[in-house]
Protein backbone atom coordinates (compact mmCIF):
# COMPACT_ATOMS: atom_id res chain seq x y z
CA UNK A 1 0.00 0.00 0.00
CA UNK A 2 1.25 3.49 -0.72
CA UNK A 3 0.91 6.95 0.76
CA UNK A 4 2.47 9.35 -1.72
CA UNK A 5 6.14 8.47 -1.92
CA UNK A 6 6.18 6.51 1.34
CA UNK A 7 5.01 2.90 1.16
CA UNK A 8 3.46 0.82 3.94
CA UNK A 9 3.80 -2.97 3.70
CA UNK A 10 1.88 -5.32 6.02
CA UNK A 11 2.62 -8.93 6.97
CA UNK A 12 1.50 -11.23 9.77
CA UNK A 13 3.43 -14.08 11.36
CA UNK A 14 0.57 -16.43 10.42
CA UNK A 15 -1.50 -16.24 7.27
CA UNK A 16 -4.40 -18.03 8.97
CA UNK A 17 -5.92 -18.23 12.43
CA UNK A 18 -7.07 -21.42 14.09
CA UNK A 19 -10.77 -21.66 14.87
CA UNK A 20 -11.97 -21.79 18.50
CA UNK A 21 -8.49 -21.06 19.82
CA UNK A 22 -6.73 -18.24 21.67
CA UNK A 23 -3.40 -17.52 19.97
CA UNK A 24 -0.57 -14.97 19.82
CA UNK A 25 0.47 -13.59 16.44
CA UNK A 26 2.58 -10.67 15.23
CA UNK A 27 1.85 -7.92 12.75
CA UNK A 28 4.82 -6.41 10.91
CA UNK A 29 4.48 -3.00 9.29
CA UNK A 30 7.36 -1.81 7.15
CA UNK A 31 7.29 1.90 6.36
CA UNK A 32 9.53 2.41 3.33
CA UNK A 33 10.79 5.66 1.87
CA UNK A 34 12.40 4.85 -1.50
CA UNK A 35 15.51 6.88 -2.30
CA UNK A 36 14.50 10.04 -4.13
CA UNK A 37 16.15 13.24 -5.30
CA UNK A 38 15.20 15.85 -2.69
CA UNK A 39 16.69 18.74 -4.64
CA UNK A 40 15.97 21.92 -2.67
CA UNK A 41 12.99 20.44 -0.81
CA UNK A 42 14.82 19.68 2.43
CA UNK A 43 13.79 21.28 5.70
CA UNK A 44 16.05 23.88 7.33
CA UNK A 45 18.13 22.48 10.18
CA UNK A 46 18.41 24.09 13.62
CA UNK A 47 21.17 22.12 15.34
CA UNK A 48 23.03 22.61 18.58
CA UNK A 49 26.37 20.86 19.06
CA UNK A 50 27.09 20.15 22.74
CA UNK A 51 30.72 19.11 23.11
CA UNK A 52 32.46 17.61 26.15
CA UNK A 53 35.82 19.32 26.51
CA UNK A 54 36.77 17.84 29.89
CA UNK A 55 40.39 16.91 30.44
CA UNK A 56 39.97 13.38 29.11
CA UNK A 57 39.06 14.77 25.68
CA UNK A 58 42.57 16.09 25.05
CA UNK A 59 44.67 14.94 22.12
CA UNK A 60 43.11 12.85 19.33
CA UNK A 61 39.57 13.01 20.71
CA UNK A 62 39.46 16.79 20.59
CA UNK A 63 41.30 16.97 17.26
CA UNK A 64 38.79 14.65 15.57
CA UNK A 65 35.86 16.42 17.23
CA UNK A 66 37.05 19.70 15.73
CA UNK A 67 37.21 18.05 12.32
CA UNK A 68 33.69 16.68 12.74
CA UNK A 69 32.08 19.96 13.78
CA UNK A 70 33.87 21.78 10.95
CA UNK A 71 32.54 19.19 8.49
CA UNK A 72 29.02 19.67 9.78
CA UNK A 73 29.15 23.46 9.61
CA UNK A 74 30.62 23.42 6.12
CA UNK A 75 27.66 21.33 4.86
CA UNK A 76 24.98 23.61 6.28
CA UNK A 77 23.74 26.64 4.36
CA UNK A 78 22.40 30.10 5.11
CA UNK A 79 18.87 28.84 5.83
CA UNK A 80 20.22 26.61 8.60
CA UNK A 81 20.95 27.58 12.20
CA UNK A 82 23.83 26.25 14.31
CA UNK A 83 25.21 26.71 17.81
CA UNK A 84 28.14 25.19 19.70
CA UNK A 85 28.20 24.73 23.48
CA UNK A 86 31.25 23.45 25.37
CA UNK A 87 31.20 21.89 28.81
CA UNK A 88 33.66 20.67 31.40
CA UNK A 89 33.04 21.74 35.00
CA UNK A 90 31.84 25.02 33.43
CA UNK A 91 29.54 25.62 30.47
CA UNK A 92 30.71 27.97 27.73
CA UNK A 93 28.81 29.23 24.70
CA UNK A 94 31.31 29.18 21.84
CA UNK A 95 28.87 29.94 19.02
CA UNK A 96 25.44 31.38 19.90
CA UNK A 97 22.59 30.19 17.71
CA UNK A 98 23.15 31.89 14.37
CA UNK A 99 22.37 31.45 10.70
CA UNK A 100 25.23 29.65 8.95
CA UNK A 101 26.33 32.52 6.72
CA UNK A 102 29.87 33.51 7.73
CA UNK A 103 31.33 30.02 7.74
CA UNK A 104 34.98 31.03 7.90
CA UNK A 105 34.47 32.86 11.18
CA UNK A 106 32.64 29.86 12.64
CA UNK A 107 35.35 27.44 11.54
CA UNK A 108 38.05 29.59 13.12
CA UNK A 109 36.23 29.51 16.45
CA UNK A 110 36.13 25.70 16.30
CA UNK A 111 39.87 25.59 15.61
CA UNK A 112 40.54 27.30 18.93
CA UNK A 113 38.88 24.64 21.12
CA UNK A 114 40.90 23.46 24.14
CA UNK A 115 40.18 20.99 26.95
CA UNK A 116 39.35 21.79 30.58
CA UNK A 117 38.23 19.99 33.77
CA UNK A 118 35.24 17.86 34.87
CA UNK A 119 31.99 16.82 33.10
CA UNK A 120 28.91 18.99 33.68
CA UNK A 121 26.81 17.12 31.13
CA UNK A 122 23.45 18.44 32.35
CA UNK A 123 24.61 22.06 32.19
CA UNK A 124 25.92 21.63 28.66
CA UNK A 125 22.75 19.88 27.52
CA UNK A 126 20.47 22.55 28.96
CA UNK A 127 22.49 25.38 27.39
CA UNK A 128 22.55 23.55 24.05
CA UNK A 129 18.79 23.02 24.18
CA UNK A 130 18.31 26.66 25.09
CA UNK A 131 20.26 27.75 22.04
CA UNK A 132 18.20 25.52 19.75
CA UNK A 133 15.02 26.79 21.36
CA UNK A 134 15.89 30.45 20.63
CA UNK A 135 15.45 29.74 16.91
CA UNK A 136 12.83 27.02 17.25
CA UNK A 137 10.45 26.64 14.33
CA UNK A 138 7.94 23.80 14.49
CA UNK A 139 8.19 23.00 10.78
CA UNK A 140 11.95 22.38 10.71
CA UNK A 141 14.50 20.01 12.25
CA UNK A 142 15.41 21.09 15.80
CA UNK A 143 18.12 18.84 17.24
CA UNK A 144 20.74 18.78 19.99
CA UNK A 145 23.81 16.60 19.32
CA UNK A 146 25.72 15.66 22.47
CA UNK A 147 29.25 14.21 22.36
CA UNK A 148 30.99 13.00 25.52
CA UNK A 149 33.70 10.57 26.58
CA UNK A 150 32.96 10.49 30.31
CA UNK A 151 30.47 10.22 33.13
CA UNK A 152 28.31 13.07 34.35
CA UNK A 153 30.09 14.06 37.58
CA UNK A 154 28.98 17.67 38.03
CA UNK A 155 25.55 19.33 37.92
CA UNK A 156 22.74 16.79 37.57
CA UNK A 157 24.31 13.33 37.71
CA UNK A 158 21.28 11.12 38.37
CA UNK A 159 20.62 9.10 35.20
CA UNK A 160 16.83 9.03 35.59
CA UNK A 161 16.68 12.81 35.99
CA UNK A 162 18.89 13.30 32.93
CA UNK A 163 16.67 11.03 30.84
CA UNK A 164 13.55 12.80 32.13
CA UNK A 165 15.15 16.10 31.11
CA UNK A 166 15.56 14.84 27.55
CA UNK A 167 11.99 13.53 27.52
CA UNK A 168 10.79 17.02 28.43
CA UNK A 169 12.87 18.49 25.62
CA UNK A 170 11.27 16.05 23.19
CA UNK A 171 7.85 17.09 24.42
CA UNK A 172 8.70 20.68 23.50
CA UNK A 173 9.67 19.72 19.95
CA UNK A 174 13.45 19.20 20.27
CA UNK A 175 15.18 15.91 19.44
CA UNK A 176 18.44 14.70 20.98
CA UNK A 177 21.21 12.47 19.61
CA UNK A 178 24.09 11.21 21.76
CA UNK A 179 27.63 10.16 20.83
CA UNK A 180 29.82 8.28 23.29
CA UNK A 181 33.59 8.10 22.76
CA UNK A 182 35.93 5.48 24.21
CA UNK A 183 35.30 3.26 27.24
CA UNK A 184 34.47 5.64 30.10
CA UNK A 185 31.08 7.12 29.14
CA UNK A 186 27.79 5.80 30.56
CA UNK A 187 26.34 3.79 27.67
CA UNK A 188 23.03 3.00 29.39
CA UNK A 189 22.48 6.69 30.01
CA UNK A 190 23.34 7.81 26.47
CA UNK A 191 21.12 5.13 24.92
CA UNK A 192 18.21 6.09 27.20
CA UNK A 193 18.70 9.76 26.37
CA UNK A 194 18.78 9.12 22.60
CA UNK A 195 15.65 6.99 22.77
CA UNK A 196 13.82 9.51 24.98
CA UNK A 197 14.86 12.25 22.55
CA UNK A 198 13.85 10.37 19.34
CA UNK A 199 17.42 10.82 18.10
CA UNK A 200 20.31 8.43 17.54
CA UNK A 201 23.01 6.88 19.71
CA UNK A 202 26.51 6.19 18.42
CA UNK A 203 29.29 4.23 20.10
CA UNK A 204 32.63 5.61 18.92
CA UNK A 205 35.26 3.04 19.86
CA UNK A 206 38.10 4.96 18.22
CA UNK A 207 38.45 8.77 17.99
CA UNK A 208 39.35 8.63 14.30
CA UNK A 209 35.78 7.61 13.46
CA UNK A 210 34.24 10.75 15.03
CA UNK A 211 34.10 12.69 11.71
CA UNK A 212 32.40 9.78 9.92
CA UNK A 213 29.78 9.45 12.67
CA UNK A 214 29.05 13.19 12.57
CA UNK A 215 28.70 12.90 8.80
CA UNK A 216 26.16 10.09 9.18
CA UNK A 217 24.13 12.03 11.72
CA UNK A 218 24.16 15.23 9.68
CA UNK A 219 23.21 13.51 6.43
CA UNK A 220 20.24 11.99 8.21
CA UNK A 221 19.09 15.43 9.36
CA UNK A 222 19.47 16.82 5.84
CA UNK A 223 17.39 13.98 4.35
CA UNK A 224 14.18 13.96 6.36
CA UNK A 225 11.18 13.26 4.09
CA UNK A 226 8.44 12.47 6.62
CA UNK A 227 8.03 14.49 9.82
CA UNK A 228 6.10 13.57 12.98
CA UNK A 229 4.87 10.18 11.70
CA UNK A 230 2.59 8.06 13.83
CA UNK A 231 0.44 4.94 13.85
CA UNK A 232 -2.90 4.19 15.46
CA UNK A 233 -4.41 0.72 15.93
CA UNK A 234 -8.05 -0.08 16.76
CA UNK A 235 -8.44 -3.81 17.52
CA UNK A 236 -11.50 -5.77 16.49
CA UNK A 237 -13.66 -7.96 18.71
CA UNK A 238 -11.65 -10.73 20.38
CA UNK A 239 -8.36 -9.00 19.55
CA UNK A 240 -6.00 -7.48 22.14
CA UNK A 241 -2.81 -5.54 21.45
CA UNK A 242 -0.36 -6.75 24.11
CA UNK A 243 2.84 -5.00 22.96
CA UNK A 244 4.39 -2.81 20.29
CA UNK A 245 7.97 -4.06 20.30
CA UNK A 246 10.46 -1.30 20.98
CA UNK A 247 7.88 1.42 21.62
CA UNK A 248 5.91 2.78 24.58
CA UNK A 249 2.39 3.15 23.15
CA UNK A 250 -0.36 5.43 24.33
CA UNK A 251 -2.85 2.84 25.54
CA UNK A 252 -6.61 3.16 25.11
CA UNK A 253 -9.39 1.91 22.87
CA UNK A 254 -7.08 3.06 20.11
CA UNK A 255 -3.40 2.27 20.66
CA UNK A 256 -1.13 4.99 19.26
CA UNK A 257 2.63 5.25 18.81
CA UNK A 258 4.85 8.09 17.67
CA UNK A 259 7.63 7.25 15.22
CA UNK A 260 10.93 9.05 14.66
CA UNK A 261 11.17 11.16 11.51
CA UNK A 262 11.53 9.21 8.27
CA UNK A 263 14.73 9.68 6.26
CA UNK A 264 15.30 9.42 2.53
CA UNK A 265 15.94 5.77 1.68
CA UNK A 266 14.78 4.71 5.16
CA UNK A 267 12.88 1.56 6.16
CA UNK A 268 11.24 1.46 9.57
CA UNK A 269 9.85 -1.78 10.94
CA UNK A 270 7.08 -1.87 13.55
CA UNK A 271 6.14 -5.17 15.24
CA UNK A 272 2.82 -5.48 17.04
CA UNK A 273 2.00 -8.42 19.32
CA UNK A 274 -1.64 -9.51 19.23
CA UNK A 275 -3.65 -11.97 21.31
CA UNK A 276 -6.55 -13.23 19.25
CA UNK A 277 -9.55 -15.32 20.33
CA UNK A 278 -10.77 -16.70 17.03
CA UNK A 279 -14.22 -18.36 17.05
CA UNK A 280 -15.89 -19.81 13.96
CA UNK A 281 -14.27 -20.08 10.54
CA UNK A 282 -14.42 -17.15 8.13
CA UNK A 283 -12.83 -13.71 7.92
CA UNK A 284 -11.98 -12.05 11.24
CA UNK A 285 -11.45 -8.26 11.36
CA UNK A 286 -8.18 -7.85 13.29
CA UNK A 287 -7.31 -4.16 13.23
CA UNK A 288 -8.13 -0.80 11.79
CA UNK A 289 -4.82 0.97 11.19
CA UNK A 290 -4.12 4.64 10.63
CA UNK A 291 -0.79 6.03 9.44
CA UNK A 292 -0.06 9.75 9.25
CA UNK A 293 2.91 12.08 8.65
CA UNK A 294 3.81 15.45 7.19
CA UNK A 295 5.35 15.23 3.72
CA UNK A 296 8.49 17.37 3.56
CA UNK A 297 8.65 17.03 -0.22
CA UNK A 298 5.15 18.50 -0.57
CA UNK A 299 5.43 21.59 1.61
CA UNK A 300 4.68 19.65 4.79
CA UNK A 301 1.27 18.58 3.52
CA UNK A 302 -0.55 16.34 5.99
CA UNK A 303 -0.80 12.76 4.72
CA UNK A 304 -3.25 10.33 6.32
CA UNK A 305 -4.00 6.78 5.33
CA UNK A 306 -6.43 4.27 6.85
CA UNK A 307 -6.86 0.60 6.12
CA UNK A 308 -8.30 -2.59 7.58
CA UNK A 309 -6.49 -5.83 8.36
CA UNK A 310 -8.47 -9.09 8.27
CA UNK A 311 -7.31 -12.68 8.61
CA UNK A 312 -9.03 -15.90 7.64
CA UNK A 313 -9.97 -18.33 10.42
CA UNK A 314 -9.70 -21.98 9.40
CA UNK A 315 -9.86 -25.44 10.97
CA UNK A 316 -7.37 -27.18 8.63
CA UNK A 317 -4.27 -27.90 10.76
CA UNK A 318 -2.01 -28.61 7.78
CA UNK A 319 -2.81 -25.22 6.24
CA UNK A 320 -2.04 -23.55 9.55
CA UNK A 321 1.41 -25.12 9.65
CA UNK A 322 2.27 -24.02 6.12
CA UNK A 323 0.92 -20.51 6.68
CA UNK A 324 3.79 -19.23 8.85
CA UNK A 325 5.59 -16.17 7.47
CA UNK A 326 9.25 -16.68 8.34
CA UNK A 327 10.12 -13.08 7.43
CA UNK A 328 7.95 -11.85 10.28
CA UNK A 329 9.19 -14.56 12.64
CA UNK A 330 12.74 -13.55 11.77
CA UNK A 331 12.14 -9.89 12.66
CA UNK A 332 10.49 -10.81 15.96
CA UNK A 333 13.40 -13.07 16.95
CA UNK A 334 15.99 -10.48 15.95
CA UNK A 335 14.21 -8.04 18.24
CA UNK A 336 14.19 -10.71 20.96
CA UNK A 337 17.93 -11.01 20.45
CA UNK A 338 18.32 -7.38 21.50
CA UNK A 339 16.24 -8.06 24.61
CA UNK A 340 18.31 -11.15 25.38
CA UNK A 341 21.50 -9.09 25.26
CA UNK A 342 19.99 -6.58 27.66
CA UNK A 343 18.94 -9.34 30.08
CA UNK A 344 22.36 -10.99 29.82
CA UNK A 345 24.10 -7.70 30.62
CA UNK A 346 21.88 -7.26 33.68
CA UNK A 347 22.94 -10.69 34.96
CA UNK A 348 26.60 -10.06 34.14
CA UNK A 349 26.45 -6.74 35.98
CA UNK A 350 25.30 -8.74 39.03
CA UNK A 351 28.18 -11.18 38.55
CA UNK A 352 26.02 -14.13 37.41
CA UNK A 353 27.93 -14.93 34.24
CA UNK A 354 26.57 -18.48 34.00
CA UNK A 355 22.99 -17.21 33.77
CA UNK A 356 24.08 -14.52 31.30
CA UNK A 357 25.69 -17.15 29.06
CA UNK A 358 22.57 -19.32 29.24
CA UNK A 359 20.28 -16.45 28.18
CA UNK A 360 22.45 -15.80 25.13
CA UNK A 361 22.83 -19.49 24.31
CA UNK A 362 19.05 -20.03 24.41
CA UNK A 363 18.48 -17.15 22.01
CA UNK A 364 21.28 -18.36 19.74
CA UNK A 365 19.56 -21.75 19.51
CA UNK A 366 16.30 -20.11 18.42
CA UNK A 367 18.11 -18.17 15.70
CA UNK A 368 19.90 -21.31 14.52
CA UNK A 369 16.54 -23.04 14.04
CA UNK A 370 15.30 -20.12 11.92
CA UNK A 371 18.55 -20.07 9.96
CA UNK A 372 18.08 -23.71 8.98
CA UNK A 373 14.87 -22.72 7.19
CA UNK A 374 15.86 -19.30 5.84
CA UNK A 375 19.66 -19.25 5.35
CA UNK A 376 19.22 -15.53 6.05
CA UNK A 377 22.47 -13.55 6.25
CA UNK A 378 21.16 -11.19 8.94
CA UNK A 379 20.22 -14.15 11.13
CA UNK A 380 23.68 -15.63 10.61
CA UNK A 381 25.29 -12.32 11.59
CA UNK A 382 23.28 -12.26 14.82
CA UNK A 383 24.23 -15.86 15.59
CA UNK A 384 27.91 -14.99 15.19
CA UNK A 385 27.52 -11.90 17.37
CA UNK A 386 25.79 -13.93 20.09
CA UNK A 387 28.63 -16.45 20.03
CA UNK A 388 31.06 -13.58 20.51
CA UNK A 389 28.89 -12.14 23.29
CA UNK A 390 28.91 -15.50 25.09
CA UNK A 391 32.69 -15.31 25.04
CA UNK A 392 32.50 -11.97 26.89
CA UNK A 393 30.54 -13.50 29.75
CA UNK A 394 33.31 -14.16 32.24
CA UNK A 395 34.97 -12.11 34.95
CA UNK A 396 38.16 -11.78 32.92
CA UNK A 397 36.46 -10.77 29.63
CA UNK A 398 33.46 -8.65 30.67
CA UNK A 399 35.10 -5.26 30.24
CA UNK A 400 33.82 -1.73 29.71
CA UNK A 401 34.47 -2.01 25.97
CA UNK A 402 32.81 -5.43 25.57
CA UNK A 403 29.74 -4.18 27.43
CA UNK A 404 29.55 -1.11 25.18
CA UNK A 405 29.84 -3.34 22.11
CA UNK A 406 26.90 -5.44 23.31
CA UNK A 407 24.85 -2.38 24.23
CA UNK A 408 25.46 -0.83 20.83
CA UNK A 409 24.47 -4.06 19.04
CA UNK A 410 21.26 -4.19 21.05
CA UNK A 411 20.53 -0.53 20.29
CA UNK A 412 21.12 -0.97 16.54
CA UNK A 413 18.53 -3.76 16.40
CA UNK A 414 15.95 -1.70 18.25
CA UNK A 415 16.72 1.32 16.08
CA UNK A 416 15.39 -0.52 13.04
CA UNK A 417 12.00 -0.51 14.71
Amino acid sequence: MSTGKIKVNLSTSQKYLQANTAQTIYLMLQIVQPKIDLGTDRLPVNVGFVIDRSGSMHGEKLDYTKQAVKFALSHLDQDDTASVVLFDDQVDLLIPATKVEKKEQLLQLISGLTTGGMTNLSGGLLEGAGQVRTNFVADQINRVILLTDGMANKGITDTERLTAMVRELRGSGLTVSTLGVGEDFQEDLLVDMAEAGDGNFYFIASPDTIPEIFKKELQGLLNVTGQNPGLAFSPGEGVEITAVLGYEPQWGETVAIKLPDIYNGDTRTVLVELKVKAQSTGMLPLLKIGFHYFDVTAGLASVKYDFDLDLQVIADQSALETGIDLKVVKEVEIFNTARSREKAMEEADRGDFEKARQILADQKKKLEEIYQSTKDSEILEQIEQLQSNIGFMGQEHYSAMSRKTMKHSSYQIRKKR
